[in-house]
């Protein structure tokens, strides 16, 4: 699909060149100018596309050169030694034109992959200072002061203790399948599941009195990779749940060859130019972390599964609230 639409666009920019260049000539515009006018456009493509598309253009501007503007016309004769040079030295331009763009691309390539080493070591000092911070602090507490704490005191640490351990494991995953995504080393185990099992191990999981859980589809199974998928979803419902303090509802239908899970929160949304944009990682996800979380990785995450799985996911805001919509294909 993405060769279909850069080989249009190359024909798209050329053809737009060289009908500009046809009526340019009516009034007199040099051979060097209507030059000028191809290599920009040889230009616009190899910057915009790959390196096989800039020769392409540069190959079409050459012959569209020769053909249209030089003597004799409607021909791929050269007459001219001044033509014949003209033609070539299109060609060495378009050719350097091309490496040009190679080398810039792999530059802003370059520069982010930087971005993005600072966006994980910004987070990385956020999200993971957090629940250590307070692990260590418990700990201590339980250390300093356990003669003096009754029952009640204990067993509050030490679930303290526990669930920041729990959200620092979460965190921890999502940051190493993060990094798997971003190199394409994603790797799905793909099976047979239970759905109402998959579903019930999911609520077992997140373990929160808020969710609701709405299975309407008349399918026993689906074809995932359980684990990956559990924590797209999971990671999906525990984002909805820290920006919501409401209750969230899963809902899961299924229709034409394909599964759907759509998580909905009454919490603030996000902003329209974040819904237009794409979930890319290390990208915060609503307006305010409110102290709830650090990038945006756990939903970033989802996304990625959710593509490797052949799926899309989709965010709309509601009145008030959140709706995350998921789609996976359905397999025999």
């Amino acid at each position: 699909m993405t060769q279909f639409k850069h080989g249009f666009y190359t024909l798209f920019i050329m053809a737009v060149a060289i009908l500009g260049c046809l009526a340019l000539s009516n009034w007199l515009l040099p051979l060097g100018g209507i030059l000028l006018i191809l290599q920009l456009a040889c230009a616009i493509v190899a910057l915009t596309t790959s390196r096989f598309y800039g020769l392409l253009a540069g190959v079409a501007g050459a012959l569209s050169f020769n053909y249209f503007f030089t003597e004799p016309l409607h021909s791929f004769q050269i007459a001219e030694v001044e033509d014949s040079i003209n033609f070539v030295v299109f060609i060495i331009v378009a050719i350097l034109i091309s490496e040009l763009a190679v080398y810039v691309n792999s530059q802003q390539h370059a520069l982010q992959v930087v971005k993005t080493q600072s966006s994980v070591l910004r987070s990385v000092s956020h999200d993971l200072r957090t629940p250590l911070s307070t692990i260590i602090g418990s700990v201590e507490t339980y250390m300093t002061y356990q003669d003096k704490l009754d029952d009640i005191e204990r067993q509050a640490l030490l679930k303290g203790v526990h669930d920041e351990g729990k959200r620092l494991y979460v965190y921890v995953e999502n940051l190493l399948q993060a990094t798997r995504i971003e190199h394409n080393a994603l790797a799905l185990n793909l099976t047979h599941v239970n759905l109402t099992a998959f579903l019930a191990n999911l609520e077992s999981r997140i373990n929160s009195g808020r969710l609701k859980v709405i299975n309407n589809s008349d399918s026993h199974g689906i074809t995932v990779s359980e684990s990956l998928f559990e924590q797209a979803l999971f990671n999906v419902i525990d984002n909805a749940l820290k920006f919501s303090d409401d209750s969230v509802l899963l809902m899961v239908s299924h229709s034409d060859g394909e599964f759907k899970f759509q998580i909905a929160d009454k919490g603030e949304g996000i902003s329209d130019e974040q819904l237009q944009a794409p979930i890319q990682l290390f990208q915060t996800s609503r307006r305010s972390d409110s102290g709830k979380g650090g990038i945006g990785l756990g939903l970033s995450v989802a996304a990625g599964i959710v593509h490797a799985h052949g799926g899309a996911i989709k965010l709309s805001n509601t009145t008030p609230g959140l709706l995350v919509s998921i789609t996976i294909p359905k397999r025999d």
